[in-house]
């Protein structure tokens, strides 16, 4: 009835729809459709796809920290304590180191400048902290000042030999370059005399050197002063009196503290207060 052709292929498209049916239910291979689209098994679920799951990255905020305000800070609550330390570890005097904090922090509060500046002038200019030390250029004492300066910045002393004289007239010409320039750089080149680079050797190189000494104090300022803040008053106490900056502490008799309790008690009332301070 059909022709031949045609009824080999329809033979042929019916083994074919056997053969995969048998497959399919022996190995678990997808029917495929008329359309040719793979139909899903009915006791087979749909594996879900895995996803990667992107999340926003947390933002790293870094917080600037203020080294020269915490310099400031820890002057006002410690004075020079946390400089002597940091000093005595270089100059191995715990007398000098103590007696050159002192002043360097005194004219560091009076001109508004960084004390850890000024001590890394000093330990450049003079590594060993000697007082008596003349430059072969003729610079005196601690911080090299040349004598032309004397009697010029307002200092009590004009005795360059002197400790407390010779930081004040270095630290008040470090001032006065610093206000004409504006810059620490130019400053600290003036004040190596580096004005052109022809007058000191290498000169070019001294404020890399005093920055990066100055910086080294600071930081050992601000750890000295944080275990200071942690240990109790009376440690604090004995360390500052190694360093020999033991401060007089006024020593309360029971006769005085007696007598405070009755004058206490004496200006419970206006009266009674105006009554006591007649009688005494």
């Amino acid at each position: 009835m059909f022709p031949a052709s045609l009824r080999s292929r329809v033979l042929d498209t019916c083994l074919l729809g056997v053969v995969l049916a048998a497959c399919a239910c022996a190995g678990g291979v997808p029917v495929v459709g008329a359309a040719g689209i793979p139909e899903p098994m009915a006791d087979m679920k749909p594996i879900p796809s895995a996803r990667r799951v992107s999340r926003p990255a947390t933002p790293v905020t870094r917080v600037r920290v203020d080294s020269a305000a915490l310099e400031r800070d820890v002057t006002k609550r410690l004075a020079h304590r946390p400089l002597a330390i940091a000093l005595t570890r270089r100059l191995r005097n715990p007398e000098l180191a103590d007696r050159v904090a002192a002043a360097v922090v005194y004219e560091a509060g009076r001109l508004r400048m960084s004390p850890s500046l000024l001590a890394g002038v000093l330990l450049i200019e003079n590594g060993p902290a000697d007082s008596s030390a003349i430059s072969t250029q003729g610079a005196i004492g601690m911080m090299q000042v040349m004598p032309v300066h004397i009697g010029s910045y307002g200092c009590l002393s004009g005795d360059l030999l002197n400790v407390e004289a010779n930081i004040c007239h270095g630290a008040r010409l470090l001032n006065t370059y610093l206000r004409r320039t504006k810059s620490v750089e130019l400053a600290l080149r003036r004040y190596n005399g580096c004005v052109r680079g022809r007058n000191t050797p290498r000169c070019s190189r001294y404020p890399v050197r005093v920055m990066r000494t100055a910086s080294s104090v600071r930081r050992e300022m601000l750890l000295t002063a944080a275990k200071l803040s942690e240990t109790p008053a009376e440690d604090r106490d004995v360390s500052s009196s190694r360093l020999g900056a033991d401060l007089p502490r006024s020593v309360e008799s029971p006769d005085s503290a007696a007598e405070d309790s009755t004058r206490a008690a004496a200006c419970a009332t206006f009266l009674g207060c105006l009554r006591n301070s007649w009688s005494r």
